[in-house]
C-alpha cells in the first residue's frame, strides 16, 4: 500500500513540473511574437524609395477598376481602399486612384524636369526648390515611396470645389477613416503645419504609413537625400525637407 501512494505521489509531483514548463514556452512564444512587433522595421533603401517595388512581395498591381494607369500599392493598403471604394460606390460616390507608389528614380524624373524648366527663369537655388515643393516631393522624401499613399481622382483643387469633386471630397471626409485612410495635407493656414500646400486629393493608409514614418524619423538624416539636382538644398534654412515636408503632416494623421 505504502509502494502505491508513494508511486502515485511521485507521479502527481512529476505532472506538476510539467505543466508550468509548458506554460513557460507558450508564453516565451507569445513574448517572441510581441517583440518581432515592436521591432518591426523597414530598410533604408526603402525608406529612401530606392527599391523596386514591381518585385517587392507586399504590392499588387491595382486592378482596372479603379485605376486605367498601371499603379501599384502596399497589399493591405490596397485591400482597404478597395473597401473604401466599393462603399462610396454605394453612396453613389467613384473613386479612381491617379497615382500611387513611385520610387526614387522615377520621382527623380519629376523633379528634374522641374528644376531644369524653372532653372532657365529663376537664379537662387533654394527659391527653386522651394517652388518645386509647392507641388512636388523631392526624391527620397515622398510619402509615395512607401505605397501607402495614393491621389484619388484629380489633383486640381478647383475639381473638389464644386459638384461631384466636392462630393467626392465630402465623402471622403465622413468616411475616409473608417477606412484608416487621412488626408496628410490638409490646409496649413488654417492648422499651421509646414510643409505641402493643400492636397484634397492625397490620402494615406494610416496602420502602415505611421509605422514607416516613425522608422523614417529614426532613420534617415539629411545627408541620405542625395543623388539628384538640387539635393543640397536638403538641409537648407529654408527648405528643411525632413523636418518641415516629410513630418509636416496633419496632427489628425499622427
Amino acid at each position: 500500500m505504502k509502494k502505491i501512494i508513494t508511486l502515485l505521489l511521485l507521479f502527481f509531483t512529476l505532472f506538476s513540473c510539467e505543466s508550468p514548463d509548458k506554460n513557460n514556452n507558450n508564453d516565451q512564444v507569445i513574448d517572441s511574437k510581441a517583440d518581432s512587433l515592436k521591432s518591426f522595421s523597414f530598410s533604408k533603401s526603402f525608406l529612401l524609395g530606392k527599391f523596386d517595388y514591381r518585385e517587392h512581395p507586399d504590392f499588387v498591381l491595382v486592378s482596372e477598376n479603379w485605376s486605367d494607369k498601371e499603379i501599384y500599392l502596399q497589399k493591405k493598403a490596397y485591400l482597404a481602399f478597395e473597401q473604401m471604394a466599393e462603399a462610396a460606390d454605394k453612396d453613389g460616390i467613384a473613386l479612381i486612384i491617379l497615382s500611387g507608389t513611385r520610387n526614387f528614380d522615377e520621382q527623380k524624373v519629376i523633379w528634374e524636369r522641374k528644376w531644369e524648366a524653372n532653372k532657365l527663369e529663376m537664379q537662387d537655388e533654394e527659391d527653386i526648390a522651394l517652388k518645386i515643393l509647392m507641388s512636388s516631393s523631392m526624391p527620397s522624401s515622398s510619402r509615395h515611396h512607401w505605397g501607402t499613399d495614393i491621389d484619388i481622382n484629380s489633383v486640381e483643387e478647383s475639381y473638389f470645389q464644386s459638384g461631384q469633386g466636392e462630393n467626392v471630397y465630402n465623402w471622403l471626409k465622413n468616411n475616409a477613416s473608417k477606412f484608416n485612410f487621412c488626408q496628410v495635407y490638409d490646409d496649413k493656414k488654417i492648422t499651421k503645419r509646414t510643409g505641402y500646400e493643400l492636397e484634397k486629393w492625397h490620402w494615406s493608409y494610416m496602420p502602415i504609413s505611421s509605422k514607416i514614418l516613425d522608422e523614417y524619423k529614426n532613420q534617415i538624416k539629411i545627408q541620405d537625400i542625395n543623388g539628384f539636382l538640387g539635393s543640397h538644398l536638403a538641409g537648407s534654412k529654408n527648405v528643411q525637407i525632413i523636418n518641415n515636408y516629410v513630418l509636416g503632416i496633419s496632427k489628425n494623421c499622427k
